[in-house]
């Protein structure tokens, strides 16, 4: 996006005027502020569109349980602006019409949660190429905190009476232990474990 790549120049031109910061290192800081700026663009706009169709409390409840877990699981990544876009739209407005429209039980729902256990068990953390996670010790803490995070959330809707956030949690955690399966890389035509190609 233009106003993003404009505003990273800025920010950029901000800290290169007023800090000593070495050359080399305003490439990765160029890159970290465009990161931070789409992902705040992306998120305004998902947002705004959760509230102009009436549903913004429970896409905000199935945004914040999703990132929580994709936080430190990780997994793989759009391929573009656009897609990335749209791919939040099904995962963050599709939860929030299934747990609107579908409702489940605790029993389906300790099962999507053992899923999602077992999958995170397995495949977590879910580097990229752009960011492998060579550090075996950090790939283990990665691992035992998104583990955590589940049995955390797992006990959260245990407590919760409310059906739909029951639900709305449930889902996205599925859904951030789903993209970082070898299926989901595969389908975005990204490689796994790139940690092993440094």
């Amino acid at each position: 996006m233009i106003i993003t790549n404009k505003l990273s120049e800025k920010c950029l031109n901000f800290i290169k005027n007023n800090t000593p910061i070495l050359e080399e290192d305003l490439e990765k800081l160029y890159y970290g502020l465009q990161v931070i700026m789409m992902d705040t663009s992306k998120t305004i706009l998902l947002l705004t569109t959760a509230y102009l169709l009436g549903v913004l409390k429970y896409t905000f409840i199935a945004f914040i349980s999703f990132a929580t877990l994709r936080r430190f699981a990780s997994g793989v990544h759009a391929n573009s602006t656009l897609q990335c876009v749209i791919i939040n739209y099904i995962l963050f407005l599709g939860n929030v019409y299934l747990s609107l429209n579908f409702s489940i039980n605790i029993l389906v729902q300790s099962i999507i949660f053992i899923i999602s256990f077992i999958l995170v068990f397995i495949y977590a953390p879910g580097d990229t190429e752009e960011r492998p996670l060579v550090s075996k010790k950090l790939r283990k803490r990665l691992k035992i905190t998104s583990l955590t995070i589940i049995i955390i959330f797992y006990i959260i809707i245990l407590l919760i009476k409310n059906n739909i956030y029951t639900n709305l949690i449930t889902y996205s955690i599925l859904e951030a232990s789903l993209i970082i399966t070898p299926i989901a890389y595969k389908l975005f035509g990204k490689k796994t474990s790139n940690y092993k190609n440094i």
